[in-house]
């Protein structure tokens, strides 16, 4: 309040330049609005909306001189009065059993969910909202209990996936999100549905994949088979992640990307779903062993790009994923 008491007795500029210096300030204000522990005064909810526009005008003034970009610099208030029904519309949210996820920026006026989307779609810092209302949402102990889990928590990921197509610097968030989602559990809840949601976090993690984070989307389930906890990604869900990978993953690999995937089909949860199983079809046995062989490869392909980097390990790695996924089809 303060702050913004200065403010208004000399230029605002000056507010948005200071909480764009601080992003840990800019995110408390997001989670004040947004977040599970949201602020529920609407007088201070305003307060925190018109700190985080002073925040979006000065980037936005920030993109225009030093990037020459052809950006028009929001109206303070009309931009306060948006950032405060996203929150809003959270809020409404959280007591439906299901929204409408729509891609396009039109009938702002329809449904909650339909009035959500076109937000997210257009306002990066909604988004940025956005994720921390769901990944708080999904977080919370009560969540997955509640009777509009199964139904919400698909619209919820339909969401983070329309972020993440539209926003690339909250493909993270959205990376985070999917991973929460794959670690819930419920024995109330039909383990058809639970798998079907899960699936649905893996074409997430597909989807931004695609887009530039497939090392962080492998390191993450990686991590997760190094848990050892089955209920959070059992071997039916690793073949469809591999299933997947083997549609969108082509030629030429990076290093980096042969590491990081060998590394995970070693994992011995991966052999085991891979191997042991007639529920992994001839057909996708036979191209991940072209995968395989492309890797190695393309790993000894151009011995320029390795340089300073022991080649030989990663040709003994690759060697013993080939070795281990030898198919008989």
């Amino acid at each position: 309040e303060s702050m913004l008491k200065y403010a208004y007795g000399g230029s605002t500029d000056r507010i948005g330049d200071l909480l764009i210096e601080h992003p840990s300030a800019i995110t408390s204000l997001l989670r004040n609005m947004f977040g599970s522990q949201r602020i529920r005064q609407l007088e201070t909810r305003q307060k925190c909306a018109r700190l985080v526009a002073l925040a979006v005008m000065a980037s936005e003034r920030m993109a225009i001189s030093r990037y020459h970009a052809s950006a028009i610099v929001s109206d303070e208030d009309e931009l306060c009065q948006i950032i405060l029904k996203g929150s809003q519309l959270c809020e409404q949210v959280e007591s439906m059993v299901s929204f409408t996820v729509l891609d396009s920026t039109e009938n702002t006026a329809g449904s909650i969910g339909r009035q959500l989307s076109a937000l997210c779609i257009k306002y990066p810092v909604i988004a940025q909202g956005v994720l921390i209302w769901a990944k708080e949402l999904a977080s919370g102990s009560e969540f997955i209990t509640t009777a509009g889990y199964p139904t919400v928590s698909p619209c919820i990921l339909s969401l983070a996936r329309l972020i993440s197509i539209y926003h690339p610097l909250a493909r993270n968030g959205v990376l985070d999100l999917a991973l929460v989602f794959l670690g819930h559990s419920n024995s109330d809840i039909s383990h058809q549905k639970m798998q079907s949601i899960k699936e649905q976090c893996l074409r997430l993690l597909l989807y931004i994949s695609t887009q530039g984070l497939s090392l962080a989307v492998i390191s993450a389930l990686q991590n997760k088979l190094q848990k050892g906890v089955s209920s959070e990604i059992d071997s039916a869900l690793i073949r469809y992640f591999i299933s997947g990978l083997l549609d969108i993953v082509q030629p030429p690999l990076s290093l980096p990307f042969v590491r990081s995937l060998s590394s995970f089909l070693l994992e011995g949860q991966c052999v085991d779903a891979l191997l042991q199983s007639r529920h992994f079809e001839e057909g996708k046995r036979a191209r991940l062993g072209e995968l395989v062989g492309t890797m190695f490869e393309e790993c000894l392909k151009d011995r320029n790009r390795c340089l300073g980097v022991n080649l030989e390990e990663d040709a003994t790695m690759i060697e013993v994923v080939k070795s281990t996924y030898t198919f008989d089809v």
